[in-house]
């Protein structure tokens, strides 16, 4: 894989897929953590004589034209942050963005609308990766945290222009890397968040690698039911249960322990004003809805953490945007952090969760990229790194 540092950059027009799927409110950027993440390779580029074409997804429009889910506040918040013009043009591969990338002089920067508007991103079409690479003359990939999705943006682009890793995108990919490789012993895999959709799969490949396994969140609850245990009403993915069955037999058979929640914290509702009760696991009734772990499962999983070689951590632990159900996830983080381990988190929702509760990214080392992150460690397909190979 070749490193920007490795391109003749001057007088070129460079095409820049970055990860800008940033929260907004009111057309604003609320976390601009992904682009500041961003800035080292933009100020390469624009140092070493290039101009930019910075090309993102938002959300998902799923192929049509959302206002709410336009890259415009990205790019005032991109201007903001470098204190340099950033043009924006409402266009992907039309007429307008032709007419804008071919103007580019060095030092120059466009951005242009989300990739998503048009269905052919996600279908990774070729015919539009085509006209995407028609822009400009060299390709920079620093959109890791989308690295295992098979988009025009993502693999089929770097068939028609010489294509590098950006070096945000290397830095992930190489630490990555030597924790798939090189995992001190033991490893932990902590996993939480909602869907199970999303990481059962992952945690299959994950439980190959892994010594321990502690699930939190709305996914523990699935492999709650997997197990037998009544969760009242508390969300969980009937679908995935035999997903989450068939991953306690492969943890099972690869000698990987995998812990769930010892005792959790119920109430009616949820909410911030939500009347709370401690409950053993064996004992959660029927109108009981799941909002934590509680303090026995923190202290379950403090051992395991407290000795661990290797700690990655994806998911909060309970429904932590409500200050009812924080406490598990703030437990958790502190054991990480207190941990002599080498300690990776990853995820928006993980980042997004410790930033509202304060906690200090003590960590040592923090990626933005959740789904991809795991479906690396799993060893899983990546088309956005075979690309660059």
């Amino acid at each position: 894989m070749k490193s920007t540092k490795q391109a003749k950059l001057k007088g070129k027009r460079v095409i820049l897929r970055v990860d800008y799927n940033v929260p907004l409110d009111k057309g604003k950027v609320i976390d601009d953590a992904k682009i500041k993440e961003t800035l080292p390779t933009i100020n390469y580029l624009l140092e070493n004589g290039a101009s930019i074409i910075i090309i993102s997804h938002l959300g998902r429009p799923e192929g049509k034209k959302v206002s709410s889910l336009s890259l415009a506040p990205a790019a005032k918040s991109l201007s903001k942050l470098l204190g340099k013009k950033v043009d924006f043009v409402s266009d992907t591969v039309g007429a307008k963005a032709k007419e804008k990338a071919a103007s580019l002089k060095p030092g120059q920067i466009l951005m242009l609308e989300n990739l998503r508007f048009s269905p052919y991103e996600e279908l990774g079409d070729e015919e539009f990766a085509k006209k995407l690479a028609s822009l400009g003359n060299i390709f920079v990939q620093e959109a890791f945290s989308n690295a295992h999705r098979r988009h025009a943006s993502m693999y089929a682009i770097t068939r028609y222009l010489p294509a590098y890793a950006g070096l945000h995108f290397l830095k992930e990919y190489e630490t990555l890397s030597d924790i798939l490789n090189d995992a001190k012993k033991p490893f932990v895999f902590i996993a939480g968040g909602k869907k199970t959709e999303t990481k059962a799969g992952v945690l299959k490949g994950i439980a190959k690698k892994a010594d321990i396994i502690l699930l939190g969140g709305g996914l523990a609850d699935t492999f709650l039911v997997a197990e037998g245990y009544e969760i009242g009403k508390s969300f969980f993915e009937e679908e995935y249960v035999s997903d989450a069955e068939q991953v306690l037999r492969d943890a099972f058979d690869n000698g990987c322990e995998v812990l769930l929640p010892q005792d959790v914290i119920v109430a009616k509702n949820i909410s911030n004003e939500a009347r709370t009760k401690e409950k053993d696991i064996e004992q959660i009734e029927s109108g009981d809805i799941i909002g934590d772990i509680g303090p026995k499962t923190v202290s379950k999983f403090a051992q395991p953490i407290k000795f661990a070689g290797t700690i990655v951590w994806n998911g909060p632990c309970g429904i932590a945007e409500y200050k009812a159900f924080q406490a598990g996830t703030r437990g958790v983080a502190n054991l990480i952090q207190e941990s002599q381990a080498v300690t990776i988190v990853g995820g928006g929702d993980t980042l997004s969760v410790l930033k509202k509760l304060d906690i200090k990214e003590n960590f040592t080392y923090i990626s933005t990229a959740g789904g991809a992150m795991m479906e690396f460690l799993a060893g899983n397909e990546m088309p956005g790194i075979e690309a660059l190979k």
